[in-house]
């Protein structure tokens, strides 16, 4: 079968058409013919080894993509049940395991959802890994519930109009009920986060207390940060309410200070979505929470955030890897199988 891959970390000049054999299945996985792939940061990431996010696969070749959306072509003989040859499924996977961009992959069956019946493959693949993050930070490790009562939290989102923002402004909104205050700074992305529901939209790059001052909120209940924490981490803390939580899904690098956090218990959360399968616990609840993306989309409830289609070739791929790194796309980006 086709892949594109990598043998060398380095440039996007490492990405090359490779050829595998078609993989096995055993276990408790599936294998899925691949119809369309996503792309995160993180496939940056794993192209240029950092953090040692490329070893992780010890495997030669080294495959990227960690959104995807196909078919099932065979079962395991240790699979969940939940899946026959020939059902339409979305999944990320795991970061320790070889991705998606080839044409048979495998990944383990109970981190798989049902692909939402209303969606085209392309349209799915941008959900699953963005989507995990925000359910498993909000609900699953901050505990916020899907039957809270009382007046709506307010959450602060560092980064409204990217991947990750684009479906936690919907989750936030139309799933948790909050009052959604979204970091943007140019026009396009402004337009993109009023357009997916948030109440308020501010600029990261100004001073951040004037512009709670001018919305007359003093507080946020929720930090929902979706980039480098460290950059405005310690502006932010104060806008906290006690009792509140901020929530990262990328680690505080370099010397900060969160003593103030203490006097008013302020939980600070980390949120990976790959920690599941890096660590193999609870994988079964990612297939939980995909399937129920799945049917909040078949509701309309929430919408895919596919903003950009590049094809699934070498020189698509290197787009899409300079896309994530232009750090100025909105929504998702997926690459089509054709």
């Amino acid at each position: 079968m086709k892949a594109l891959g990598h043998t060398r970390y380095g440039g996007e000049e490492v990405i090359e058409w490779l050829d595998m054999p078609v993989p096995e299945v055993t276990g408790h996985d599936l294998r899925v013919k691949i119809h369309a792939v996503g792309i995160n940061p993180v496939d940056v990431k794993v192209r240029t080894n950092w953090g040692g996010f490329g070893d992780l696969q010890q495997s030669d070749p080294v495959i990227s993509g960690w959104d995807a959306a196909g078919v099932v072509d065979t079962v395991g003989p240790n699979a969940d049940g939940r899946f026959q040859p020939g059902d339409e499924v979305f999944f990320a996977g795991s970061v320790a395991r070889q991705g998606h961009h080839r044409e048979y992959s495998i990944v383990d069956s109970r981190v798989v959802g049902r692909k939402p019946a209303s969606l085209s493959f392309t349209e799915a693949a941008a959900l699953p890994l963005t989507s995990l993050t925000v359910w498993e930070g909000l609900i699953d490790n901050a505990g916020f519930s899907l039957d809270a009562t009382g007046a709506p939290k307010k959450v602060l989102l560092v980064g409204g109009a990217g991947g990750v923002g684009s479906i936690a402004i919907q989750i936030m909104k139309k799933v948790l009920g909050f009052e959604v205050i979204a970091t943007a700074s140019r026009a396009v992305s402004v337009q993109h986060c009023r357009k997916l529901g948030a109440d308020h939209i501010i600029n990261h790059h100004e001073p951040l207390a004037p512009q709670f001052e001018q919305l007359g909120i003093s507080a946020v209940d929720i930090v929902f940060h979706t980039s480098e924490p460290e950059v405005n981490i310690e502006e932010i803390m104060p806008l906290v309410a006690p009792f509140g939580k901020i929530i990262c899904i990328l680690p505080i690098s370099g010397a900060v200070d969160t003593s103030s956090l203490f006097a008013r218990s302020i939980s600070l959360v980390y949120e990976l979505m790959f920690t599941k399968g890096l660590f193999h616990t609870g994988l079964s609840r990612q297939g939980q929470i995909l399937d129920k993306i799945s049917a909040l989309v078949d509701a309309g409830t929430i919408h895919t955030t596919l903003v950009d289609i590049f094809p699934w070739t070498v020189e698509g791929l290197r787009a899409a890897h300079r896309r994530i790194e232009d750090r100025n796309g909105l929504g998702k980006a997926v690459l089509e199988v054709v």
